[in-house]
């Protein structure tokens, strides 16, 4: 493969941990696997509000309590949304550093101003030449708009990119619109990758 000049991280799942899918899947009841829930998710207008900027956070957790037919208040449902984002997982930072060192690089989250403010916190950002939330960007992962805003903003053509998400469905809406593309689970998963592809 062509060596690329910049490394797109997605951030809940592959640097950083979190609690969301478990608390979804539970306030779910077993109604829906993995898959669909986060096939339901990705497509709730609800969300993608939310994520692209255009949702307070209320208004996104009666909304997603109705949309998703949950058995919870939404003021007890945004109390535990905020809470979601655990912290990076073992490495991260030790990989966005070494990586950064040789490629441009960024992260690449759907996230609300709910999160924002815990990943600011963490020592995540300097670590990156840049960070596109969706909810700064306008749009959400896995929509062509996002990704195209992404690499105009790094100044990139899509051959140039390569895409790490743990979450199929983004990957595949990154490698129609022509990015390399590859679903992996924590730094240990994404840092093999890297190395079985030779950019590490």
């Amino acid at each position: 493969m062509k060596i690329p000049k910049a490394i797109l991280f997605d951030l809940g799942g592959v640097l950083c941990e979190l609690r969301g899918e478990a608390h979804m899947l539970k306030l779910l009841g077993g109604s829906q696997t993995r898959e669909q829930m986060w096939r339901t998710w990705l497509a709730s207008p609800a969300v993608r509000a939310h994520e692209s900027g255009q949702l307070s956070e209320m208004e996104f957790a009666k909304q997603v309590v109705v949309e998703f037919a949950l058995d919870i208040a939404p003021e007890a449902y945004l109390i535990a949304f905020r809470d979601w984002i655990i912290g990076p997982f073992p490495g991260a930072l030790d990989l966005l550093s070494q990586t950064k060192e040789r490629y441009q690089t960024a992260l690449l989250s759907n996230i609300g101003c709910a999160h924002w403010p815990s990943v600011e916190a963490m020592d995540l950002l300097p670590r990156v030449h840049h960070a596109f939330p969706s909810f700064k960007l306008g749009a959400v992962k896995p929509d062509q708009q996002y990704f195209q805003r992404a690499l105009n903003a790094m100044n990139l053509s899509l051959e140039e990119a390569i895409f790490f998400d743990d979450n199929q469905i983004n990957c595949d809406g990154a490698a129609a619109f022509g990015i390399a593309s590859y679903c992996t689970r924590g730094v240990e998963e994404t840092r093999g990758k890297l190395v079985e592809l030779g950019l590490l």
